[in-house]
């Protein structure tokens, strides 16, 4: 048995596309909730116009998107996904299309909320800022803008007068 496990792990240092650095085979989209959004676009590959589209105002648009918690992944059926940048394991991208239903050559974009719940699901081309816009008219969304907006003491303000 222990040979076996190591002529595995032996193996899998080996293979291409098996970089150790990717991100877990079973990945655990529970340790997300309450604290990101999700935010899923698959394609074919990176050459899909709507794909493309999608990723460069992304790209243009970090601060956005980091200020709305969300955490990207690019499921590509031809290339390396990715979550965030990173790499995703092959097995974890295949999880992730089967566990939204996403066919072979679809493109489709998905947004979990924070709370965990589909958001929306298109299969056609999606802008950015119409994806900010749902979230903003979320209430968690209004609610960390408005949580944001406060002066740094009245939290504490608040907390005292209310004691």
């Amino acid at each position: 048995m222990f040979k076996t496990i190591l002529l595995t792990m032996a193996i899998a240092a080996i293979l291409p596309g098996s970089s150790r650095n990717a991100i877990a085979e079973h990945l655990d989209l529970s340790q997300f909730q309450w604290n990101n959004r999700l935010l899923f676009l698959f394609a074919p590959n990176r050459n899909h116009p709507m794909f493309d589209s999608l990723h460069d105002s992304l790209s243009a648009q970090k601060a956005e998107v980091a200020d709305r918690d969300l955490v990207i992944f690019e499921i590509l059926e031809s290339e390396p996904s990715s979550m965030n940048s990173k790499p995703l394991a092959s097995e974890a991208a295949l999880s992730l299309r089967k566990r939204y239903k996403i066919t072979q050559g679809e493109f489709a974009v998905l947004l979990i909320g924070k709370d965990g719940g589909i958001k929306l699901n298109r299969q056609n081309e999606t802008l950015l800022e119409d994806i900010f816009a749902l979230i903003d008219a979320m209430p968690m969304r209004r609610q960390e803008i408005r949580q944001k907006k406060e002066p740094q003491g009245s939290e504490i303000a608040n907390t005292r007068s209310k004691e």
